[in-house]
This record gives structure tokens, C-alpha cells and sequence, in this order.
């Protein structure tokens, strides 16, 4: 009777949480891997979490069944704070953001010229917040459902 209540739990956890989240703790380690060096080392690295079933684990347990099904209840993954973007155009215009502990971003960017703008970024439900560095209402958008 046990078992069958755990086993009916786990079931749920995995139905309720939507099966799908940003799966933070197996993209910072497949990064990870990315980072040790030349190619050769990086595949041989990446077999070895395959064959000990690390990325497994990852996906499976620890985002699988515990921080998505934290994302989904809650709007945040707890490893995802930190995550990072950058990209810069042809024009020499760049855009930098890092998503905050919160689940907000702080946002710079830098124009060919060399002006800045610093925001953060702020959703609720269905709405996007643009904010100044003082904190003022700059820009809202409001996402259709």
C-alpha cells in the first residue's frame, strides 16, 4: 500500500509539473563540459556521464523531478539564477542580461556609439516591466494568453 502511494506521488510530481522546465542542473553541467578544452577531451569527458549516468541523474532526478516541478509551482528554477545572455549585431550594437536570484534581469545595453542603458526586467502573470536604474516604469508590455 506503501509503495503503490509513493509510487502514485512520484507519478504526480511528474504529471503536475508539466514534464518540461528549463532543466538547469543538466544544461550547467553539459556547459560545463563544454568548458574543459579541445574536443577530444570534451567527448571523452561527455561519455563518461553518459556511461556513469551523471546527465541521467541530472535530467531525470534532480530536474526532473524536483527543481522543474519547483519552476512549475513557483515561476523559478533555483538554479537558473545567474543564467546569462549576450549577443552583439552587425552594426556593433550589444545586448548583455543576467537573470537575478528573483527571477528578474538586469538588462545593459550599449549602442555602436558607446551609450548605455541599464534596465531590469520584471513579469508578473501577464506583464513585462522595463524599469530604470532608480527604479521608475520605463516600458510594459503585456503578454496575450
Amino acid at each position: 500500500m506503501k509503495k503503490g502511494i509513493v509510487t502514485l506521488l512520484c507519478a504526480g510530481m511528474i504529471v503536475l509539473s508539466g514534464c518540461y522546465g528549463s532543466n538547469a542542473c543538466f544544461n550547467k553541467l553539459h556547459d560545463w563540459n563544454g568548458t574543459l578544452g579541445n574536443k577530444w577531451l570534451n567527448s571523452i569527458v561527455h561519455f563518461f556521464l553518459n556511461i556513469f549516468p551523471v546527465y541521467m541523474i541530472c535530467l531525470g532526478l534532480v530536474d526532473g523531478l524536483v527543481l522543474n516541478t519547483i519552476e512549475f509551482w513557483t515561476g523559478s528554477n533555483p538554479l537558473a539564477g545567474g543564467d546569462s545572455y549576450y549577443e552583439k549585431d552587425a552594426q556593433g550594437n550589444s545586448i548583455a542580461a543576467v537573470k537575478n536570484e528573483d527571477g528578474s534581469m538586469t538588462v545593459e545595453v550599449t549602442t555602436a556609439a558607446g551609450e548605455k542603458a541599464n534596465l531590469t526586467l520584471q513579469r508578473d502573470e501577464n506583464v513585462v516591466r522595463a524599469l530604470d536604474a532608480e527604479g521608475n516604469l520605463v516600458a510594459q508590455y503585456e503578454i496575450e494568453k
